[in-house]
């Protein structure tokens, strides 16, 4: 933040432009963007107020980087380099060559004296690209040669360096497209806006060779020791209109599905007088030029309806898009880039358009991000129930919190990589590993038949919960999946491990593609029962007879990553006797039993510590003991410590993930919608093993706060040729409020009734009394009925663009189960209490919540207790992270270990009178009192299963020429009881209902039919939602007066029920749609969408075609 603000003034606007290249799955981005609007130029005085200077709040001295003591004033530019380089740099590198050159013909003097290495030129971008990079013989930074970073304007052309950043390409565009003749050069800034991010058009190049020719001479021109001198953009009159478009599947840093550019000189008619540029990227690699469309068009008048009509037909017959997973499909990208030269057209005149046509002429505009909060706090019960930040935040914000990765090297230390399987059947011929052994730096490689023990990472004889089956660590005899481990390579460095990780040589038998089955589907077709498993069945009790409708469907969720920024990884380390193990994991007895029944150990060999997570969200439940046992056998094998971090590509490809969800249904409702009976069968996707049961958690989150007496639903669960799936937050319960949900959906829509209706009318009624005036608070706040009214309206009068509204109630099952620790210890001399308990720290804030209840119950000031790692010393035998739950039940066990404390020191404080803290505890010391105190919560504790009641309501917009949409209002209102900690909480609302937000519109995961392989495994083509994709305007309630008499605390969880409420998206998105294939001609009452709505289904979905672009022309003009 403070380089992008070093000498400059930014608006809001600006700064929440420039997070394009953050990702965040905690926090939802909104508390973020208000800190960093806080410092715009145009901030309101609130925010201002609202947001505290780290150093400020934590009495920290900034330290002068230039003098190391700290700063007396405000130094801000006294730790600038600057860095004089007046002679070239040659530089052996061990592997490669290093150059810098300052001039151009210094350049081409290395290439002339290197004519057959490989090069990289390095003009800031020092990372790697699209595709990994294998190490160039040669690395020439051209930074200081200054022919490469001239910006030269006339009368007649911009001159704009080769070198020069695309940021400060953007800026320079935006400057003179003031100037007369150049005005396009601001649509050339607003697609730069639309390319990677900020700091990577800080660095990237516009160019990067030296002869004159056109654009489309350089892109069949070889490149190899050349580079771009110059771009020249020449002067263009009053009578040239250029366009360009990116679509992509979020709103900021991804690849486009389509680029367009456009330009067209016309004259006041409209007439064409040359030749246009119509150009298409992302259609096939051949395909730049609509040749026969422009040809066509040339001398012929764009604002004539037949002479569009034709064009479009031309295009049609043109556009060949090819098929290359994981992008979408050829009809999507054709259709699309039909909508955009219609888009184009109308945007030229659009005053001469018809009204309802013109919303075709513009992209869709997203506001500012606001958000509002409401939420009690009773200041009688502070620490408890306060609003604070998280304990760690300080560390974290300032880079100083220590996650696995932090950990310092070890002496000795080597670092680990799988070798993955390509193909998702067959089996194993031959593993040859001579070509990675002869790397430098390469130390072993281990396969099953190096495993002491046996070759599992989930034993099944441990009975863990959940865990039925044994689930193997290395390939021996089967291939269950592509992407499931072969063995593991341990070298000096991670770019060394790998790298000898690709080198290994894996050939297959019996592979047989036509058998793959990957998908629910591909199962029930093949009637193969070994791989179908009921888990899950609710009979009917009764059965109503006043059927009106019989309603038949079909519904479908897709999988989600996680999509952790820590992936999976670990860190051993050999001690005198056993191993001290530093796993990233949300269980930390799992990890235990798996490394001694790999290794062949007995359980208090193994030493685990846990400090923080990077993220888990149930990724690192079980999947964490995959890595963790292959990174033990390394450090056992070789005595020495070990270090396992998994890249992205090799962590997607082998690791579970969310559980994918069919449903089908058959329900008969009377004629105001209550349900007289329903049989619906739902699947979850299991991936190869039955670990981690899905349909009994999704079938108990169907029932939802609805009466389902009347109701038969199956659940089963399907073992696929996919990795073995794994809970994923909120996981059955978003799928299964989704399924009962689309439900209500699909019934009001054939009895015509409002959807609100149809739920009340179902609702059982303890959840209505609970739910109605929690409903009425939300439409009152969200002015929902006005709201409809105008929605109603925009739809009217708009045919391609459309907005929709919905909302949905629901109430959340929250169980109790497990074992949890905590023991708290205070210190004598000065009453300082530390905490241990068996939760783990995943960002959710469990530290903070335990900190306050332990600050609560001793009636000590919150600054007297820090919380420690967790340990399976402290904590044996302990349960898993996740569900919610783990927040609730360590802080109920450091309360009873804390009242214990309390009744220890009672007789003591009786005796002193009215001492202080740390008197009462000394005196206790020297008194033998032990001031040590544990705990271990169960379900026969005081806190019991207990309904978590919420409602949201979301508002949406959709463009039906490019599928795209924005979010613009989001409502939500939960029961929170009385929140431990009401800003930790709202934290992790909006979290989730963000994280939900992705898994119902941008994230979509893509296999390979043919080899199972996932397509779409890096940051490149996976999309979570961005800064930019959250709701403008995001609103978020607690339910009042409402503590939780279920619980001792009073409170309830939080985490996981705004991530069901997410699907009110789909439903808003789904309205939309509704609108837009009405205006097509399509009359169905019913119209399935399933998630995720994507770009593609968004604009599959609409109806949208050439054919309706060009009835609408005939009224157009």
């Amino acid at each position: 933040m403070k380089n992008l603000m070093q000498g400059k003034k930014l608006t809001m606007k600006q700064i929440e432009n420039s997070f394009g290249s953050n990702i965040c799955r905690c926090t939802g981005y909104r508390p973020i963007l208000d800190t960093f609007k806080s410092f715009a130029s145009d901030a309101p005085k609130h925010l201002i107020q609202e947001i505290e200077d780290i150093e400020e709040l934590f009495n920290v001295k900034k330290i002068c980087k230039r003098t190391g003591l700290a700063c007396e004033n405000e130094c801000n530019d006294c730790h600038t380099v600057v860095q004089n380089i007046e002679d070239n740099i040659d530089m052996k590198l061990d592997g490669s060559h290093f150059y810098k050159v300052l001039s151009v013909d210094d350049l081409f003097t290395v290439f002339k004296n290197n004519p057959d290495k490989t090069y990289v030129l390095h003009g800031g971008n020092t990372a790697h690209g699209v595709y990994r990079l294998e190490t160039p013989d040669m690395i020439i930074d051209i930074n200081n040669i200054p022919d490469l970073r001239v910006i030269n304007k006339t009368s007649t052309s911009l001159v704009v360096g080769g070198n020069v950043s695309l940021t400060m390409a953007m800026e320079t565009f935006e400057k003179y497209s003031k100037a007369s003749d150049f005005e396009y050069l601001q649509h050339l800034a607003e697609h730069i806006d639309l390319i990677a991010s900020v700091p990577v058009r800080n660095v990237v190049e516009t160019g990067g060779k030296k002869t004159s020719m056109t654009a489309l001479e350089f892109l069949d021109f070889d490149m190899r020791h050349k580079i771009i001198y110059s771009v020249v953009l020449p002067a263009l009159g009053k009578e040239y209109e250029y366009r360009s478009y990116k679509i992509m599947q979020r709103a900021q840093n991804a690849h486009a599905h389509v680029n367009a550019g456009f330009l067209f000189k016309l004259n006041g008619a409209g007439k064409v007088l040359e030749q246009p540029n119509i150009i298409f990227g992302g259609i096939n690699k051949n395909f730049l030029h609509a040749l026969d469309t422009e040809k066509f068009l040339n001398g012929k008048s764009i604002f004539d309806k037949e002479v569009v009509k034709e064009a479009l037909n031309r295009l049609d017959n043109e556009l060949l898009p090819d098929y290359v997973l994981p992008e979408y499909s050829p009809k999507f990208r054709k259709t699309l880039a039909e909508g955009l030269l219609f888009k184009c057209i109308l945007s030229i005149k659009p005053e001469n358009v018809n009204s309802k046509a013109r919303s075709g002429a513009s992209i869709l505009e997203r506001g500012l991000s606001s958000g509002k909060q409401n939420f009690e706090t009773d200041k009688n019960l502070w620490p408890l129930n306060q609003p604070l930040p998280k304990l760690e935040s300080i560390y974290q914000t300032s880079g100083a919190a220590q996650y696995v990765n932090d950990i310092p090297p070890f002496p000795d230390e080597v670092f680990c990589a799988f070798v993955l399987t390509t193909i998702a059947n067959g089996k194993v011929n031959k593993i040859d590993a001579s070509e990675a052994l002869k790397m430098k730096g390469v130390i072993a490689f281990y396969t099953a038949e190096d495993i002491p023990g046996k070759n599992v990472f989930i034993p099944a004889s441990a009975q863990e919960m959940m865990m039925i089956s044994d689930e193997i660590l290395f390939v021996d005899k089967n291939i269950e999946y592509a992407g499931q481990p072969v063995g593991v390579i341990a070298a000096t460095t991670y770019a060394i491990a790998n790298k000898a990780a690709q080198k290994v040589y894996v050939s297959y038998v019996d592979v047989a593609p036509e058998k793959l089955l990957l998908t629910i589907e591909d199962v029930l077709r093949s009637k193969d029962e070994s791989r179908i498993l009921q888990m899950f069945n609710s009979e009917a009790t009764n059965k109503g007879s006043d059927v009106k409708h019989v309603i038949k469907g079909e519904f479908r969720c897709g999988s989600q990553y996680h999509y952790t920024m820590e992936t999976q990884t670990c860190v051993c380390v050999p001690i005198e006797d056993g191993m001290d193990v530093y796993p990233a994991s949300q269980w930390v007895d799992l990890i235990q039993v798996a490394i001694a029944e790999c290794l062949g150990i007995k359980n208090n060999c193994i030493n685990i510590n846990v400090r923080r997570l990077g993220g888990g969200y149930g990724a690192k439940i079980s999947r964490s003991s995959q890595v963790a046992c292959a990174c033990a056998l390394v450090c056992y094998k070789l005595n020495r410590p070990a270090r396992f971090i998994m890249s992205i590509e090799a962590n997607m490809q082998a690791i579970g993930k969310r559980f994918d969800t069919r449903q089908e249904y058959e329900v008969g409702v009377d004629s105001d919608g209550r349900i007289q009976y329903m049989n619906s069968k739902h699947w979850g996707n299991s991936g190869c093993s039955f670990n981690e049961f899905h349909s009994p958690v999704s079938g108990e989150a169907f029932k939802s706060c609805y009466d389902n007496s009347t109701w038969t639903y199956q659940g089963f669960d399907i073992k696929t040729d996919l990795p073995s799936n794994t809970w994923c937050r909120a996981p059955g319960s978003i799928e299964g409020i989704a399924m009962i949900e689309n439900i209500m959906e699909h019934i009001a829509k054939i009895t015509g009734k409002d959807p609100l209706e149809v739920r009340y009318a179902n609702m059982r009624s303890e959840h209505k009394e609970a739910l109605n005036p929690m409903i009425d608070q939300l439409l009152e706040n969200a002015d929902y009925e006005m709201r409809k009214i105008a929605v109603d309206s925009f739809n009217n009068e708009n045919r391609w663009k459309k907005k929709g509204i919905a909302l949905l109630p629901f109430m959340y099952p929250f169980g109790v189960w497990g074992q949890f620790h905590a023991l708290v210890s205070i210190y004598a001399r000065d009453g300082t209490v530390s905490v241990t308990h068996g939760g783990i720290e995943c960002g959710q804030g469990i530290n903070t919540k335990v900190a306050q209840i332990a600050a609560h119950t001793l009636g000590i000031d919150l600054s007297l207790v820090t919380v420690k790692p967790t340990n399976n010393l402290t904590s044996p035998n302990n349960f898993v992270t996740g569900g919610s739950l783990t927040s609730e039940s360590c802080s109920y066990a450091t309360m009873m270990a804390c009242k214990e404390l309390v009744k220890r020191l009672e007789p003591i404080k009786k005796e002193l009178g009215n001492p202080s803290w740390q008197e009462l505890v000394f005196k206790a010391y020297s008194k033998d009192v032990d001031l040590c105190a544990r705990y271990m919560f169960t379900a026969k504790d005081d806190i019991k299963a207990y309904p978590i009641y919420a409602a949201a309501i979301a508002e949406v917009e959709i463009d039906l020429l490019t599928g795209q949409h924005i979010i613009h209002r989001v409502d939500i209102i939960e029961d929170v009881g009385r929140s431990m900690n009401p800003e930790i909480d709202l934290g992790q609302m909006e979290g989730a209902f963000v994280m939900g937000l992705g898994y119902w519109t941008s994230e979509d995961l893509i296999y390979d039919p043919k080899t199972g392989q996932l397509t779409n495994d890096r940051t490149w083509n996976y999309k979570p939602p961005g800064a930019k994709d959250i709701p403008v305007d995001f609103r978020v309630y607690f339910r009042r007066n409402a503590p939780n008499p279920l619980s001792v605390l009073r409170s309830k969880a939080a985490g996981e029920p705004p991530q069901c409420l997410s699907y009110v998206i789909l439903i808003a998105i789904c309205n939309a749609l509704n609108s837009g294939r009405k205006d097509a001609g399509n009359k169905d009452l019913w119209n399935r969408l399933d998630g995720p709505a994507t770009t593609e289904k968004i604009l599959l979905n609409s109806l949208t075609s050439k054919e309706q672009m060009t009835i609408l022309l005939l009224n157009a003009y």
